[in-house]
């Protein structure tokens, strides 16, 4: 009875070696896989319990595999998440600033400080020339260059207004996708874990899936005890076992809609009216994101975000330039004894596009006092600082705020990778350990066969050859 016993015992061992060695087997494949969690199989003796034997002692039965333990680190991952969430928040808003910070091309002989600093120094060409009917003409030239200049710049802040709100709306709806992959997971994984199958690999792969929400959209992921997961989104679900709730970006798609936004409550704009904004597609109520990628384009998309701060400098500045020349220009009658605006806004449209050179005819300068001081006015004019002070300071604050902004960005990234970095070393194949292990369960198997062979050939003995002898 106990060499049957043994011959159990050894072939449990061989079995438990060989679900030992495949799942060694099963990292050493994906040592590569992102998002792939180590697996560890956990062995248990099989005891005799009270059944005798024929020394009267109970024996062990072997050995078998009570489980295949994925070696994850929920408060890693948990800390990873939030980390990843504020990180890609963060860097949204940063490439953000960069991005206007580009389009400006300060300081550049392309930029608006060296057109503002041509137009002013035109006029004391005209000042010290005042019969130079080419000195006006130049000065005529390069105000309609600056008109022009001003009008490209608030334009491109504009497009970038634009593109960045087209892709708040694709991030929403990669966040939908997202969502349903997770929800789909969920459902896998419990029935997985209901019928006592291992779903290891289906956990990872939700743990990449939920990774990339935290980068999108931030949010909190809360355990079930079957097996699936919550994922919430300012207190509210997201996905919620196998079911999701899908978001949306609403809010005006031009940069012009968010004229008067701040000055109306959170309710009371339509679905295509004020500032962007994440809600839940179903009621139109606000998500209340905080973290994610999505979180910091719209921060972006904001009054006081980047694209509308610039495109409100341009306004300032066009406005400024146009009260300080024009109070000038228009405090004496020209050549024609007639008092007009140098500068003129064309009705409907915001003073950065508006803007227009009123004087076509260099007829209808006014440089200064007629047969007296003709070149008064124009002195006067190109010593203005109002316009360049202005332009100066909005240029400076955009510089401080992208660099606190990118500081801000590489200091989360550095976080998030240090805790990356902490939840690899725990879950991260080791290809040294796993040949060891390799090695282990290998030498194990073949100590196991060769208890087999031995139990067998005593086996033979007994059954074959028994009662033999002197035959």
């Amino acid at each position: 009875m106990s060499s049957f016993s043994a011959l159990n015992g050894a072939y449990t061992s061989l079995n438990a070696q060989r679900i030992a060695l495949e799942a060694v087997g099963q990292n050493i494949s994906n040592v590569n896989t992102p998002g792939y969690t180590r697996q560890r199989v956990n062995l248990e003796a099989i005891t005799g319990g009270t059944q005798p034997t024929m020394t009267g002692t109970a024996r062990g039965l072997g050995v078998r595999v009570t489980s295949v333990e994925r070696l994850g680190d929920l408060f890693a991952e948990t800390k990873l998440r939030t980390q990843t969430s504020s990180a890609s928040r963060l860097g949204a808003v940063a490439a953000g600033w960069r991005l206007v910070e580009t389009s400006v091309k300060e300081p550049s002989e392309k930029g608006l400080a060296a057109g503002l600093d041509t137009f002013f120094t035109s006029w004391q060409d005209v000042a010290n020339r005042p019969d130079d009917t080419a000195a006006k003409a130049v000065l005529l030239g390069n105000a309609n260059s600056l008109v022009a200049a001003v009008a490209d710049s608030y334009r491109a802040a504009e497009s970038q207004w634009v593109a960045t709100r087209d892709q708040a709306s694709a991030i929403a709806d990669d966040v939908n996708t997202t969502a349903v992959a997770v929800a789909d997971l969920n459902a896998r994984i419990r029935d997985a874990q209901v019928s006592g199958v291992p779903a290891n690999e289906l956990i990872d792969q939700r743990g990449v899936l939920l990774t990339d929400l935290a980068s999108l959209v931030g949010g909190e992921v809360r355990a079930r005890a079957d097996g699936t997961i919550d994922v919430m989104v300012g207190g509210n679900a997201l996905v919620r076992g196998d079911q999701t709730y899908a978001v949306a970006v609403h809010g005006t798609s031009a940069l012009e809609g968010l004229a008067g936004a701040s000055s109306m409550p959170d309710d009371g704009w339509g679905a295509h009216a004020g500032p962007p904004r994440l809600v839940w597609a179903a009621s139109g109520d606000t998500a209340g994101a905080t973290g994610g990628r999505l979180s910091g384009l719209v921060d972006t998309l904001a009054t006081d975000g980047p694209f509308a701060g610039m495109a409100a400098s341009y306004d300032a500045l066009v406005t400024t330039i146009a009260a300080e020349v024009n109070a000038l220009h228009s405090s004496l009658p020209g050549h024609d004894g007639v008092t007009r605006d140098f500068f003129s806004f064309a009705p409907g449209l915001n003073p950065a596009l508006g803007l227009r050179v009123a004087v076509t005819d260099i007829a209808h300068l006014t440089t200064g006092v007629p047969g007296e001081v003709e070149g008064s006015i124009a002195t006067a004019i190109s010593k203005l600082s109002g316009a360049r002070d202005l332009w100066g300071g909005a240029v400076v604050d955009l510089g401080v705020s992208t660099r606190a902004a990118v500081r801000r960005a590489e200091a989360a990234e550095h976080t998030r990778g240090i805790a990356e970095g902490q939840l690899l070393s725990h879950t991260a194949v080791d290809l040294d350990e796993e040949s060891v292990n390799l090695v282990m369960y290998q030498r194990a198997y073949e100590a196991a066969a060769r208890v087999l062979t031995t139990v067998d050939e005593m086996l033979d003995t007994l059954i074959n050859r028994t009662g033999v002898v002197g035959r």
